[in-house]
């Protein structure tokens, strides 16, 4: 029996067991007036004082209206957890706690703010817990964004640059390694016009790596004396390498652009990001500049169907040496999905994808996307032929109003993963 059939089963028997429940007991059953997040309909919200019925009302209602926006309360939150599955990382236990809620309750107009938790547990080893905030202040004059999360990665790293890491991947030559990653980002902005923001943007990595393991094709192992991460991180002037473990701190402005209707699963609307960064010398090893510019854009297609459209580039420069925790690379951001975290960095990355999203019956929805990627040096090398491909589809499942668990499916040019997450890619 699938998990679509399951839920559907639960919910019925429950639905059956209540509903004599509130026949037989009208003095106990009370109701609260919840609103469907997308139709807009009111429903209600049973309660119950029968303290041996108080579990199965929970579960009823958790089925029933955890997507539905209650009139009794101001900070709507709850749990959820799901598998996940990576070619490097094995299957995986993720978990996750969203909530909703506002800084003005009398200004129906201000979006939802949005907290998001996150854990994940796997077979291999990764363990990692965060968290991520969108916070619409008072009048929307202000918003505050912020992520932080704490990473024990066992990684794998096949070198630096898009042919290196295709040549290495395919020769099985990398280096199996674990590591403690801390990162913390966040920006608070001002209202400069409508939907134009402006302010200072924080973003902080510190990465540890207490362990690494050569995988050395047989007959190579003369090549590589010092090892092979040594090798991969060699210095341009031949003088040595860079640290295994690094910190990376760089302070900047972001500037954007929002008129999406909802920030973390837009139905319509454009989204535009610019980002300066600088990472000063004397914190960081290698002084460094970084301008990372985005845009997003969503369309209506039909009756619960959104088209959405990403395009997103990041450029590192100022020293030729960018510390290799800092490289552009696949796996964030949403974009190359079905690519291992870091299976392919370089100095600059230009990304874009487009995703078509349908909401089908109960809170079910699918989608469908196709994208590429490509990742190089410098503009002088820029090839097509390195440019990689990623495509996949999707199950949707509505857990608070308009927040969505999400688990994607996702095909690479060396493999693919299926992703358990809160929240739509972009």
């Amino acid at each position: 029996m699938n998990m679509k059939r399951l839920l559907f089963c639960i919910y019925a028997i429950l639905h059956v067991v209540l509903s004599h429940a509130a026949t037989t007991s009208h003095p106990m059953v009370r109701d609260s007036i919840v609103v469907d997040s997308i139709t807009g309909d009111v429903r209600k919200y049973k309660l119950t004082d029968n303290k041996t019925l108080q579990p199965l009302y929970w579960v009823y209602n958790y089925l029933a209206n955890s997507n539905k926006l209650r009139s009794d309360v101001s900070y709507d939150g709850g749990f959820v957890f799901g598998p996940a599955y990576n070619i490097n990382t094995g299957f995986a236990i993720g978990g996750g706690y969203s909530a909703l809620y506002s800084f003005d309750k009398n200004d129906p107009t201000l979006q939802k703010s949005i907290v998001n938790g996150f854990f994940q547990a796997s077979v291999k080893g990764i363990v990692a817990i965060g968290v991520e905030g969108h916070n619409f202040m008072k009048g929307d004059k202000h918003r505050f964004n912020y992520e932080f999360s704490f990473t024990h990665y066992p990684s794998a790293f096949w070198g630096i640059g898009t042919q290196t890491s295709l040549d290495n991947y395919y020769a099985n030559r990398m280096v199996d390694s674990k590591q403690l990653l801390l990162k913390l980002e966040g920006d608070f902005t001002w209202r400069l016009a409508e939907n134009l923001y402006l302010g200072p943007k924080l973003d902080f990595l510190y990465s540890y790596l207490y362990k690494t393991n050569d995988n050395i094709p047989q007959g190579e192992e003369g090549m590589y004396p010092n090892g092979l991460m040594e090798h991969f991180l060699a210095l341009p002037d031949g003088s040595g390498h860079q640290p295994f473990s690094q910190l990376a701190l760089g302070l900047g402005v972001t500037l954007t652009y929002d008129s999406r209707d909802f920030a973390t699963n837009a139905y319509k609307g454009h989204y535009f990001s610019l980002q300066q960064l600088g990472f000063a010398p004397g914190v960081n090893k290698y002084a460094f500049l970084t301008t990372d510019v985005k845009y997003q854009t969503y369309a209506p297609l039909w009756k619960k169907c959104t088209l959405a459209f990403q395009v997103h580039g990041r450029f590192n420069y100022g020293n030729d040496v960018i510390p290799w925790i800092r490289l552009a690379s696949t796996g964030n951001q949403g974009m190359g999905r079905g690519y291992f975290f870091g299976q392919y960095r370089d100095n600059n990355v230009m990304e874009t994808q487009l995703e078509l999203r349908q909401r089908l019956i109960w809170r079910l929805g699918v989608v469908a996307w196709a994208g590429a990627i490509n990742i190089f040096h410098d503009f002088n090398h820029i090839y097509a032929k390195h440019t990689l491909p990623s495509y996949g589809f999707g199950i949707r499942w509505e857990f608070k109003p308009r927040v969505n668990v999400r688990v994607d499916w996702g095909f690479t040019k060396t493999g693919n993963s299926i992703v358990f997450n809160i929240g739509e890619a972009f």
